[in-house]
């Protein structure tokens, strides 16, 4: 099946619609457009919450350029750019609006974002729909902003307002205050019963409004969908995803937005976490649904993100599912397409490649490698640090992605049957049964994660009695030394610990029989002052290696940490049933695979272009036969595959990959 490509794109009131028109249809000649998603009172158009009177306005101007867009066989879709508001900017609610705004865990109120339960702004924003309804949009949008996180100036996001205290106090039968709900949410050791209250109310009273949308939204034939941020954020709001896509959609397929990359050129390591994203949206989403991840940029325009980036982006979409891409490539004031030709001529020159990776990389392909497992469930079931904010329920579950992908290791969000990578505080969020199933096989855990299992009483399963956290605060470590070659570049490999997020703090064990230390950790006069990574093999069967460091902080990757994390993968997964890759820095890997087909995807991250590398596919998919370079242009490349050695005609750039099967 082909690619399909969704443009987004604003022009205000104030603009020429004669001047307009003949724009957008020489666009849509040029590159190949299938659908415009219209923005309403977007970014540097908004002055907050518009009046009935305004919105009419923009529709009624926006009708004859819609008109001429739908005569020339494009579709048209509609993004408002809020309902709550992303943030207050400087605006404030106009004359009329006598709306409860939003409200921060410490009583700070917004002075534009408004809270979703005011029956005022409810009844303004259901009119809204019905009239955009009426137009004949084929999806009406509900952005991003619907969601309770980040909304600035407010610290995290709300809301605890009034009424949503009352609505709290009702289902729990107590008379609390918002100073003790958010003290007792965010407290310490297991959950106290009241967080699950909250995030059960504010999860399905955002439901309710959202199903009360569509209701709306079908009676004229249009669709909702739905925007989404990162699932760390959304767990912190208790949202659960099959819940909200039976509101958004009913019986129909889900149309969903994913946010996975960021707004301007980023540097390569940040595509894992990319990857990641993706990944796990497709876990929530159900089989039948309408996937368009957003290629956002923001602001626009090739000095805040090049061609070459955005070109990978759209790719790395379309290889992890999409059903289409919504691209923002033109700004939101309104500036003319003709004012850079390029981005059309840009759009056409990769259209060919995404429809080629549309029909190589269907949805039925799932991703395989190591498992990196997390739950829509963490913000409730999290340990917090104590310290009262409602930031300390955002669960990190992606780093083990970053450190594993940037040493060249497949993975996928998902369990895997034969090897897991466990970091951080994602661990409360499992059952013993599922640890332990785990456990029994193959699993990388972080200082972090050993800490919680020994908490859980399962530290006779990785090989630990007792243990603590160090700083160099307290022990003055720097160096990390490497004591057996088997796990290690050489012995005598050093790697820094000094003064690194990773190592801010260090697990330390007492240590079980049968646990090996391969590593050690040095002072600045090269004392030994405590253990670095650690082996066992527990009584499940099942093999286990601990580092000391947090998984989840930046990467700091050299030779010898890659070599390190390469033996203890051949440790916890000898027969090779994750994949990985060998030959360059930030050589980062993708496989996925159904019951008929697989395939792999190896990017190149790193600003250095490569000419060869080699490739190691998940046991039991076979051997590489194919390979395609795809270059930032969009252009595909036919390369050779000898064995498992890749040869590339002309090198490979960053943000280039090459597919094999």
């Amino acid at each position: 099946m082909p690619s399909s490509f969704t443009l987004r794109m604003q022009f205000g009131p104030h603009q020429d619609v004669d001047e307009i028109i003949p724009e957008l249809l020489k666009l849509v000649q040029i590159a190949p457009i299938d659908e415009v998603l219209f923005f309403y009172y977007g970014e540097e158009l908004n002055d907050g919450h518009d009046t009935i009177e305004r919105v009419k306005e923009w529709i009624e101007h926006s009708r004859p350029y819609r008109k001429a867009l739908e005569e020339a066989g494009v579709t048209i879709s509609l993004n408002p750019w809020h309902s709550l508001l992303h943030c207050d900017r400087y605006r404030k609610l106009k004359p009329g609006q006598n709306w409860q705004t939003m409200v921060d865990p410490n009583g700070r109120a917004a002075e534009a974002v408004v809270c979703p339960l005011d029956e005022g702004w409810r009844e303004y924003y259901a009119e809204t729909l019905r009239l955009y309804a009426r137009e004949g949009f084929r999806v009406i949008w509900v952005d991003d902003d619907i969601r309770l996180a980040n909304h600035t100036p407010l610290e995290w996001g709300g809301c605890f307002c009034p009424l949503h205290v009352a609505e709290f106090n009702r289902r729990a039968g107590t008379d609390a205050t918002r100073e003790e709900i958010v003290a007792n949410c965010t407290a310490s050791g297991t959950p106290h019963p009241w967080r699950e209250i909250w995030l059960d109310m504010w999860d399905a009273t955002q439901r309710e409004l959202i199903a009360r949308w569509r209701e709306i939204v079908e009676a004229e034939g249009s669709r909702l969908g739905l925007m989404s941020s990162s699932p760390e954020a959304h767990a912190a709001e208790g949202r659960r995803w099959e819940k909200w896509w039976e509101a958004l959609a009913g019986d129909k397929p889900p149309i969903h937005r994913p946010n996975y990359w960021g707004y301007s050129d980023t540097l390569g390591s940040a595509l894992l976490s990319s990857i990641a994203a993706l990944d796990q949206n497709r876990i929530v989403q159900p089989d039948e649904v309408e996937n368009g991840p957003e290629v956002e940029c923001f602001p626009y325009g090739r000095w805040n993100k090049s061609f070459r980036q955005i070109g990978a982006q759209m790719a790395l979409g379309q290889i992890m599912g999409a059903s289409d891409l919504k691209i923002s490539v033109y700004d939101q004031i309104g500036n003319l397409p003709s004012d850079e030709p390029q981005r059309a001529e840009f759009l056409r020159g990769w259209r060919p490649a995404c429809d080629w990776l549309a029909d190589e990389f269907p949805m039925s392909l799932q991703p395989v490698g190591v498992g990196i497992p997390w739950s829509q469930d963490m913000g409730r079931q999290i340990h917090t640090d104590g310290s009262g904010k409602w930031q300390s329920l955002v669960c990190p579950s992606r780093g083990w992605a970053s450190w594993l992908g940037s040493a060249g290791h497949a993975f996928s969000m998902r369990p895997s049957p034969v090897i897991n990578a466990l970091g951080g505080p994602v661990v409360w969020s499992f059952s013993d049964g599922q640890l332990r199933e785990w456990l029994s096989r193959a699993v990388l855990i972080d200082g972090v994660a050993a800490s919680i299992l020994l908490e859980r009483g399962m530290g006779e399963l990785i090989g630990v009695r007792s243990g603590h956290f160090i700083t160099q605060s307290n022990v003055l470590y720097s160096i990390e030394n490497c004591l057996d070659e088997a796990f290690a570049l050489r012995v005598g490999a050093q790697m820094s610990v000094n003064d690194k997020r990773y190592a801010d703090g260090l697990f330390q064990a007492e240590l079980g029989k049968g646990a090996r230390v391969v590593s050690d950790l040095r002072s600045p006069t090269f004392e030994v002052v405590g253990h670095g990574l650690v082996i066992f093999e527990n009584e499940l069967g099942g093999r286990v290696a601990l580092v000391p460091w947090s998984a989840n902080a930046d990467v700091q990757m050299n030779p010898q940490r890659a070599a390190q994390l390469n033996k203890v993968m051949e440790y916890l997964d000898p027969e090779n049933h994750h994949g990985y890759v060998e030959g360059g820095a930030w050589l980062v890997p993708q496989f996925l695979a159904d019951d008929e087909r697989w395939r792999g995807v190896v990017w190149n991250a790193s600003p250095d272009e490569l000419e060869e590398f080699s490739i190691y596919p998940p046991s039991g998919l076979g051997e590489p036969s194919s390979v395609v370079q795809v270059n930032a242009r969009g252009e595909r490349i036919e390369a050779q595959v000898d064995s498992n050695c890749v040869m590339l005609s002309r090198p490979v750039q960053q943000w280039e990959f090459v597919v094999v099967a």
